[in-house]
């Protein structure tokens, strides 16, 4: 930009991961000019978290990084690095903002009965700090750190008194992958070798009477089979891509991966962590494209230091706050209460001309709205809006006959003020940011998105599904209730593929201090638990305010049940016949809940003092990855308007597996089409060899997109 010309007007489109990550990485570039648009009072979109009673922190959610995320953490990393908070401060360093896991314990069925399936990964010293992963330019950089993986495995389940043999036949394949010659052809020579594919099934039948043996057996197979099936495929020079009209199951069986394995949790732990369930039932079977199953998983074997990371507060303390103080120290505008109603085209429906946005509130004497709070020295988000700043505020506070008005749900009956805001191409921005979740796109591009057929088809073939959560506090912590937990030094332990519907579940009681507990009611345990959720109906209208109540007892209903017939095989003293309480045997003890409002409940109804979350919102649904989804994914500057920009995990960003990991990457790939940096090859993980060049139109100028 020219001295003395005026900075480049950019206008973001929601408040989410992608919008953020976006702004983040236009502001690393002078010269433009960020406006963030976001319904409601706080930010994170499927990651907002908020301070409930008590201090309490409520997620959409269980949310955590894993180890692998080499764009997402050293995002982080920078952000914290920027901030620079006091020594003293809660979570002053990156280092704080993130724990290490290192152990995820998994459940396999047998009809109605389950077993222990423990997954530990070894500390990965080559790599040990996440903020810095290094590089991983191309496939032959991820085939070099699974096999580094390879080689510590062995070790790290060796401490299985009957498992020597396989540790012995592990170091055996793994001696002969590295000292394959021949670079990558010579690796999966090695991995065809009749000493494991001829053998396994031997082996398999040798452990048939040692369920953990098998256990370890299935989780090598998963690995090199991925390693070898990917290899096999020529996905070096090929990419992943082109194996994505195949289903997850197939490919697998395809590169003669045991039965067992691929029934195994180690294997469907991707698959349920990432909700791939047709119209979210989790009793149908699942569908994943190969080509993204397959890359998700080696990338989650490549990982840094830890396999995974917790969070050392909530997602909003953690990440989305940080993001946002530095975003306003950069000079990004929030414009809070801001509920995109229609994106408009010009006459010729090739650029943006106009947005629509109906105002939700207005701040008083028109300053700024402050979003934060301060709970026990954390920057924090409040559940509700902070109502003495606005000017709607105390009839806002009231409510209505579902409770307080929720200005982040579709279906609010908070009327919108007029006359609405309109954003106007060439006046309120020379670029758009459509950083909306895809299940927005029908609704506010409803006057052309079905007139271009990339847009049709990329909406139709790629579902989003509804989420469940539920959070719950209770008086004794689990090894007093009876949970053998496997978990590292920080004791954090993360589980899945138990009992559905909420087969995902996480303690994490390193929160509680950071919350607000009355000193003779604090709660010694913290459970998450998370899945999808079977959608049988289309939504309602918008106009249906009672939807989201319904939808909520809905999960209500399903968390009581739950925590009626499988809380037990997690934690046989928690429940009424292993605690000697009356009441049914396999129930939860709901006494066990901490509930400090003014007239506890009693028996199930206690349930109404914890945290019930029903994700049904366009912009809530998690985005699945289907087979034949793939090549209908658009690049950030493919929208075929010209001055809009695309960011979010619907979008293409070579990984194409919801996460914070690919939202984070899209941001990048947003900010590479506006200003042209960060560099294509310096997104990790992004397949620069496929990369197509296209150029966005900003005022006068166009800025190229390159073609790697």
């Amino acid at each position: 930009m020219a001295d003395g010309a005026a900075p480049k007007r950019v206008a973001i489109l929601g408040g989410g991961i992608a919008a953020l990550a976006t702004a983040f990485e236009i502001t690393n570039t002078p010269g433009y000019a960020v406006t963030i648009h976001t319904l409601g009072w706080r930010l994170g979109g499927k990651c907002a978290s908020s301070r409930g009673p008590d201090g309490r922190i409520e997620e959409h959610g269980i949310h955590g990084f894993l180890g692998s995320y080499y764009n997402a953490l050293p995002m982080l990393a920078a952000v914290y690095a920027e901030l620079n908070r006091p020594p003293t401060a809660p979570l002053a360093t990156f280092e704080q903002a993130i724990r290490g896991i290192d152990t995820v314990q998994l459940y396999a069925w047998n009809g109605t009965s389950a077993e222990r399936f423990d997954a530990h990964f070894p500390f990965n010293s080559a790599f040990p700090d996440p903020g810095k992963p290094g590089t991983l330019n191309n496939v032959e950089d991820l085939v070099e750190r699974v096999i580094a993986l390879l080689e510590a495995l062995g070790d790290a389940h060796g401490d299985h008194p009957d498992a020597g043999f396989i540790k012995h036949f592990l170091d055996k394949v793994i001696a002969g992958i590295t000292t394959a010659a021949g670079g990558v052809a010579g690796v999966l020579a090695a991995l065809e070798n009749a000493a494991w594919h001829g053998t396994r099934t031997l082996l398999l039948e040798m452990c048939r009477s040692d369920p953990r043996a098998m256990q370890i057996i299935t989780i090598i197979d998963w690995i090199v089979t991925l390693l070898g099936g990917a290899l096999a495929d020529d996905v070096v020079n090929m990419g992943f891509d082109f194996l994505d009209a195949e289903n997850w199951t197939d490919w697998l069986a395809r590169h003669g991966a045991l039965p067992e394995t691929i029934a195994s949790p180690m294997a469907l732990n991707t698959i349920n962590l990432a909700y791939q369930y047709s119209d979210g039932d989790t009793s149908k079977p699942s569908r994943m494209a190969a080509g993204c199953y397959v890359h998700w998983g080696l990338r989650s074997l490549a990982f840094c230091g830890h396999a995974i990371y917790a969070f050392g507060a909530g997602t909003g303390e953690t990440i989305i706050a940080p993001m946002y103080e530095v975003l306003v120290r950069r000079g990004v505008k929030f414009e809070f209460f801001s509920k995109v109603e229609s994106v408009d085209l010009d006459a010729s429906g090739a650029a943006v001309a106009s947005v629509d946005i109906a105002m939700q509130a207005t701040v008083r004497n028109s300053l700024p709205y402050q979003p934060l709070i301060e709970v026990k020295g954390l920057p924090s988000w409040p559940a509700q809006p902070l109502y003495d700043q606005l000017d709607q505020g105390e009839a806002m506070r009231k409510g209505d006959q579902y409770g307080p008005y929720d200005l982040e749900s579709w279906w609010t009956s908070w009327p919108t003020l007029e006359p609405r805001k309109r954003l106007v191409a060439g006046r309120d921005f020379d670029v758009l940011v459509f950083a909306l979740s895809i299940g927005a796109v029908p609704y506010v591009c409803s006057s052309w998105w079905e007139t271009k057929l990339a847009w049709r088809r990329m909406v139709m073939v790629l579902p989003a599904v509804q989420t469940q959560s539920l959070q719950i506090w209770l008086s004794k912590s689990y090894t007093d209730l009876g949970w053998t937990p496997a978990f590292d030094a920080h004791g954090t332990a993360l589980s899945d593929t138990w009992q559905r519907p909420l087969d995902g579940h996480c303690e994490l009681r390193h929160l509680i201090p950071l919350e607000d507990w009355p000193a003779d009611n604090t709660p010694r345990s913290l459970w998450y638990f998370c899945d999808a959720m079977a959608e049988t109906t289309a939504p309602p209208p918008f106009s249906d305010h009672g939807y989201p109540s319904r939808m909520k007892a809905k999960v209500r209903q399903t968390a009581i049940d739950y925590l009626d017939t499988a809380i037990g095989g997690l934690m046989p003293l928690a429940i009424n016949g292993g605690a000697h309480q009356p009441g049914p045997p396999a129930a939860l003890d709901y006494g066990l809940l901490v509930d400090t409002r003014p007239n506890p409940g009693t028996g199930s109804a206690r349930i109404d003092s914890q945290f019930i979350r029903a994700n049904i919102d366009p912009t809530e649904r998690y985005v699945t990855s289907p087979p034949g989804s793939t090549r209908h994914r658009m690049r950030a500057w493919e929208t075929g308007i010209a001055n809009l920009v695309i960011a979010g995990d619907w979008t293409y960003t070579g990984l194409n597996v919801g996460s914070v990991e690919c939202t984070v990457m899209s941001g990048k790939l947003a900010s590479h089409a506006v200003t042209g940096l960060p560099a294509l090859q310096d997104i990790p993980g992004y397949p620069t060899s496929i990369s197509l060049g296209s150029a966005i139109s900003v005022g006068e100028e166009s800025f190229a997109i390159p073609t790697a």
